[in-house]
């Protein structure tokens, strides 16, 4: 989802702020995006699907008129002359019947696809353009879900739904005006219980809105969760988590399933009455018909004229009970969606209001916090900031230190006003920010954090990012000049940020595209420089640092420290360091400690270490080991650049006790499998989803036969109007008559509850189904490769986005719609077994046409299902283009980005409504299905005349014959109108699929089932990992990122890696980790390849701390034991005391049971790195992996907490093998070994002494 270039078209809904406030019913509100067009489509649709509609009950006329020519007594000859008028004029209204029909499908198909176009549009910019305080209980799950979950429900409710609807609808009121016209008194008493159905089915829609309600919430916070999941699938995978966080998924789903409950409870209890009264129409006009007939002469071809009216109309009205549904439910998540798009908040970007300081002159531009207190709105009785009041002067450099939830960065969050302060002021210049422009004042500002958010995009467009809101932002169509002064300018930020060599030696260089997603082949330090870059290309007034050089080796920081002074120096600029790394902000001009919220010092960098205080103890806890005094690093690459020597497999092998070379196995078989699955056969592809149907026998066979034993006795109904018929005697037409009536009483009354059932237990069914679904979707994505997920058409919004989309339409099409499928299909079925018993001749001839209907229902099918295909990537893209840019909410807001977004997405969400015009030629095969019952009715009526005027069949054979087979074209025609659903169940279902048959490129080990149960491979670890020529090569880039590496890490060794950002030490972990299978050469552990190790098994002897804290919605018990249960509350609290997270832990109200919130963004980085340091602690594992700076982040602790961590963790190493990455001497010169990695090799090795005297690259990068 993203271009070249940035659109600036004109496209009002990008640049609007809110609609006026909506007033009217929550469905109708899709209709306000509706454009002059569209109202014509509408309009243009609504009078074809009446006209269509009304088509029905003209053949019930028409079939009067054609009975009492039969029955009338007239000669041979005129009854053929009155068929053949009849039969003539049902063709030509067939023929009307396809237009018609063509003509509403195609018209609702396109309008709808354009109306929902711009109703995602609108929620996107209404979300994006939200304040920090929304997105506090939002997520990009949810968002990703409503944009083409919901969204593509209320597409099917304002396109074909609302269609089937008015269509129906108008056969209704036809059919009883038609009705009324033949007989007033027949029809008034069977008109009564129409409203009486209404009512009733009013009532009962309304005791399921709430529950709607609520489905809609926890269905969103289960997608979160999901995203949460995907997106960290690292951290998941390297702790096993996988059962843990699909039980927590799991969690919500059984929430889903309970509501459930009660829609299905409703859903029954609207089929029961639904079916109940069709059954009176049946008693009222046998027995209220019958006595008319005999006390008043009325007409047999009026009462059958009056009745098959009122069947068409009840079942019209029958038929149309799933559409309703879907247009409720569409109703509950219109209410969402208005509540979204039209809510203001409290700290407004679309606000046009607010005063401009400055322009382009040069000023020092002062900051001063004035008394200011504030509290999150999650946390309103915890001060994050207590009454501060500090200066930060216009042109320097502020530095502000701290312990982790000090509240430094909550300055940063207020300044770029995330959030407003509960109580003072923030002045800019000497002006509150409140009364500033927003988008101006955070246009002055440019932001560097610890986890830089980068998008899907190339690297010149990550970069120019940053020129957004500049006169250099560039236009929707730049001319040349216009893109090289862009590059140019993206190159010299390149080059200030220190990221422009490894940019040129990318594939592409800076047209490279790089992936949102934080598992990508970039390294963190890389990352953090390009994010540096996009910062400095504005030349901001004010400069923000939070953690902003943490990934960074000491030697590029400097340099780069270095070029931001230079900037400094030439622009006045403003820059604020937010660090835990003291070394770094030596040359502050100020320095300012806090602690709980609260300054506690302020000065210079040698005043705050004369006084002795905080800031002195920070600083000398971090004083790392130094070079001999006057000894200076070579600078000469070439000296620098001086290989260890890598043994050999001979060697390595030899070094080892014999015993221990003879376990050496193979790996396991070739890993090169191919992305795509063959495609399942038909014949397969169904065997499947019988199977999981077979799962709930009770819900989907239970349902079935009951549904099987409601319509079944339409088809007998078609028999017993035979006695109607037949007036040779009054009495026995009566007497006849008054019993089916009753009997029919019965089956109606009886019907109330096998409808209940069956619509219980299918709408039951469907939401187990739903369940099992979703976590069959994600157990499979689950078990592949990180690689996998690193594909930008894999993000975790796409993901998450089409799990939700494909499970629902499933799951959707066996609750909703099968009901009315197995009563159109049991009716078809029944009724032609009934007409063939009557009469084979007739119903033989009828049933020509049916293979034609049924060919163009499955082609139909087939056409939808690939429309679907087609156009199921551009919404993913969507979703996944709403996921990313909400999951870097702040990081959009900074850059001031909102209508760019807009601009950008509108681009590519236009592609997909052309894509859905086509959609309109399935309308063609609706219209076939609707046009085939007038045609198959001229052949019946023209075949059965011929034969009952040749004496080959009775009266009573030819109109059972006929009604019978009318029947079954009137079901056949209903099963049309399903069509799309089952277009998107096929589709949905064959996509799950699709994931579970996926093979990972890493292979888990099939032959680990010749294992015996509970065995391991392993019976005992050591920690011993062997390199042996390792080569790894990423499938985006040509060059390896590891090559030719081979070492050992000898069992309890504490190894760490160091070196240039992008260098290859990550990797290393990753293929450790078994996230990546080296390209050639092998791993071993113990003297087995680890491959030849299940792995599952393999990574239980790890322990991952990651460069990114992850933690999930949930508790801090449930984030820190990850699902172990054997953890007892001593060991909790040992692993976080010795974290130094305790004391926080337990000043929360509920303690470890304390929520940490969405993905717990109100701690602050250091407390959320140390909850993961204590995870890690907790796994007791044999090699322990510690990525990017000791962990990832002591630079996320202050000195004090990572002093402390730092003894823990060298305590901990005791007895296991402890692999790290780092940066500073500080952190890794206790190691026992330290492999200096560059451009994919080992440079250099040793201890920290032998490094320091070889005086090379290592002094250099740490």
């Amino acid at each position: 989802m993203s271009g070249t270039s940035e659109l600036k078209t004109a496209d009002p809904l990008a640049n609007t702020t809110r609609p006026t406030k909506y007033k009217g019913p929550a469905y109708f509100y899709p209709f306000t995006y509706a454009d002059r067009s569209d109202k014509i489509l509408y309009a243009i649709g609504t009078v074809t699907a009446i006209v269509s509609g009304a088509i029905l009950p003209v053949l019930d006329l028409v079939y009067g008129t054609w009975t009492t020519a039969v029955v009338g007594g007239g000669s041979n000859s005129e009854v053929r002359r009155t068929t053949s008028t009849v039969a003539g004029a049902c063709l030509g209204i067939g023929v009307l019947q396809f237009i018609m029909s063509a003509a509403f499908g195609c018209c609702f198909s396109i309008a709808s696809a354009r109306v929902t176009d711009r109703l995602r549009r609108a929620y996107l910019n209404s979300v994006i353009h939200q304040d920090a305080e929304f997105f506090e209980n939002v997520g990009p799950g949810e968002v990703g879900t409503r944009m083409i979950k919901d969204i593509a429900s209320v597409r099917a409710a304002v396109g074909e739904k609302l269609s089937i609807f008015i269509w129906s609808l108008s056969t209704v009121i036809v059919a009883i005006i038609v009705s009324f016209c033949q007989a007033p008194r027949v029809a008034g008493v069977v008109f009564s219980l129409i409203p009486f159905t209404f009512i009733i089915l009013t009532l009962i829609g309304h005791l399921s809105s709430r529950a709607e309600s609520q489905l809609l919430v926890v269905d969103g916070q289960a997608n979160t969760l999901l995203d949460q999941i995907l997106g960290s699938i690292r951290v998941v995978q390297s702790f096993a988590a996988e059962t843990f966080l699909a039980e927590k998924y799991d969690m919500y789903l059984q929430r889903l399933q309970r509501l459930g409950k009660w829609r299905s409870l409703v859903r029954g209890l609207e089929s029961g009455m639904a079916n109940f009264v069709m059954g009176l129409v049946y008693s009222l006009t046998f027995w209220y018909g019958s006595r008319l007939i005999v006390s008043e002469g009325l007409g047999v071809g009026s009462v059958l004229t009056i009745f098959w009216s009122m069947i068409t109309a009840i079942y019209s009205f029958v038929g149309i009970l799933p559409h309703i549904l879907a247009i409720k439910d569409s109703a509950t998540i219109s209410a969402q969606l208005l509540r979204d798009i039209e809510r203001i908040p409290k700290i407004d970007i679309c606000r046009t209001d607010g005063a401009q300081l400055w322009s382009d002159e040069k000023v020092n531009v002062d900051i001063e916090l004035r008394n200011v207190t504030f509290s999150y709105p999650s946390r309103p009785d915890h001060h994050s900031l207590d009454e501060v009041n500090m200066v930060l002067e216009g042109g320097k450099v502020t530095a502000l230190v701290g312990e982790s939830g000090s509240g430094k960065s909550t300055i940063a969050a207020l300044l770029l006003r995330y959030y407003d302060p509960s109580d003072g002021q923030l002045l800019l210049s000497g002006h509150d920010i409140r009364s500033l422009n927003l988008t101006w004042l955070r246009s002055q500002i440019s932001v560097v954090s610890q986890e830089p958010q980068l998008f899907t995009a190339s690297i010149f467009e990550n970069v120019a990012y940053g020129l957004t809101g500049t006169p250099h932002e560039l236009p929707s169509d730049p001319s040349e000049a216009q893109l090289q002064d862009a590059r140019n300018r993206v190159e010299w930020a390149l080059k200030q940020a220190q990221a422009w060599d490894f940019v040129c030696n990318l594939p592409e260089g800076m047209d490279t595209r790089v992936s949102s997603a934080k598992t990508g082949v970039l390294s963190g330090g890389q990352r953090q420089r390009i994010a540096a870059a996009r910062a400095l290309v504005r030349r901001p007034r004010i400069l923000l640092l939070d953690e902003g050089t943490s990934a960074l080796d000491s030697e590029t920081e400097q340099k780069l420290m270095k070029a931001i002074h230079e900037e400094q120096e030439e622009t006045g600029m403003t820059t604020i360091l937010i660090a835990h790394r003291l070394s770094s902000i030596q040359n502050a001009d100020r320095i300012i400690a806090m602690r709980t919220g609260k300054v506690v010092e302020q000065g210079t960098y040698q005043e705050l270490m004369s006084l002795g205080g905080i800031f002195s103890t920070l600083v000398r806890n971090q004083t790392p080991a130094t070079l001999p005094i006057g000894q200076k690093s070579k600078s000469s690459r070439e000296q620098c650049i001086t290989p260890t020597p890598s043994p050999n497999l001979s060697q390595l092998v030899q070094s080892r006790p014999e015993s221990q070379a003879s376990t050496i196995v193979a790996a396991p078989e070739s890993l090169e499998r191919g992305e795509a699955i063959e495609e399942k056969s038909p014949a397969g592809f169904l065997g499947r989803f019988i199977k999981m149907l077979g799962r709930y026998p009770l819900w989907i066979v239970g349902g079935i036969v009951g549904g099987i034993a409601v319509y079944v006795c339409f088809s007998v109904k078609c028999f017993v109007l035979r006695t109607l018929y037949v007036r040779d005697d009054d009495s026995r037409l009566l007497r006849e008559t008054r019993k089916w009536s009753f009997w029919f009483l019965i089956l109606a009354i009886t019907n109330i509850g096998t409808s209940f059932i069956s619509g219980f237990l299918l709408s039951a069914g469907a939401d187990r189904i739903d369940r099992r679904l979703r976590l069959v979707s994600l157990v499979s994505l689950l078990k592949q490769e990180v690689g996998y997920f690193e594909n930008q058409d894999n993000t975790s919004g796409a993901l998450t986005a089409s799990v939700a989309a494909h499970v629902n339409n499933v799951a959707t099409n066996i609750g909703l719609v099968w009901q009315q499928f197995i009563s159109s299909t049991v009716i078809l079925v029944g009724c032609l077994i009934l007409g063939f018993v009557l009469s084979w001749k007739l119903t033989l001839l009828s049933m020509l046409p049916l293979p034609f209907i049924f060919a163009a229902a499955y082609y139909n099918i087939m056409f939808i299902e690939g429309h679907e295909r087609q156009v199921q990537k551009p919404l993913e893209e969507a979703s996944a283009f709403a996921s990313e840019h909400v999951d870097a909410i702040q990081t959009v807001a900074a850059l001031g980005r909102e209508e760019a977004i807009m601009r950008q997405f509108h681009k590519s969400a236009s592609e997909h409504v052309v894509k859905s015009k086509n959609l309109a030629i399935g309308a063609i095969g609706f219209g076939v299905g609707n046009g085939s019952i007038l045609f198959l009715s001229a052949i019946i009526m023209w075949w059965g005349t011929t034969l009952y005027t040749r004496g080959q069949i009775t009266l009573e054979q030819l109109y059972s014959s006929f009604e019978a087979n009318i029947l079954a074209g009137y079901a056949a025609s209903r099963i049309f109108t399903y069509i799309p659903d089952w277009a998107r169940m096929v589709h949905g279902f064959r996509s799950i699929c699709e994931w579970e048959d996926r093979q990972p490129e890493v292979d888990r080990l099939k032959s680990t089932r010749l294992l015996a149960p509970g065995c391991k491979m392993l019976e005992k670890v050591k920690g011993e990992l062997v390199f042996n020529s390792c080569t790894l090569k990423y499938a985006s880039r040509p060059e390896p990122a590891v090559s030719d590496v081979s070492f050992i890490i000898k069992p309890g060794q504490s190894v760490a890696f160091c070196g240039p950002s992008g260098g290859g030490k990550s990797s290393i972990i990753s293929m450790i980790s078994r996230f990546y299978d080296p390209t050639t050469g092998t791993i071993s552990l113990d003297g087995r390849d680890i491959r030849s190790i299940p792995l599952e098994e393999y990574r239980s002897h790890l322990a991952l701390v990651s460069q990114d804290a992850v933690l999930y919605e949930g508790t801090f018990r449930e984030n820190l034991t990850l699902g172990e249960t054997s953890v007892t509350q001593d060991q909790l609290e040992r692993a976080c005391r010795d974290a130094s997270v305790l004391e926080f832990i337990q000043s929360l109200p509920e303690g470890f049971d304390t929520s940490v919130g969405l993905k717990g963004s109100q701690m602050s980085g250091g407390q959320r790195q140390r909850l993961c340091i204590a995870r890690a602690l907790l796994r007791n594992p044999k090699i322990l992996l510690l990525i990017t700076h000791l962990i990832v982040s002591t630079q996320a602790l202050d000195a004090e907490s990572e002093k402390s961590v730092k003894q823990v963790l060298e305590q901990a190493s005791k007895g296991r093998t402890t692999i790290s990455i780092a940066h500073r001497l500080s952190t890794i010169q206790g190691a026992d070994v330290i492999h200096v990695v560059e451009e994919g090799r080992i440079v250099e090795s040793g201890n920290h002494a032998e490094l320091l005297a070889l005086n090379g690259r290592y002094v250099n990068v740490s």
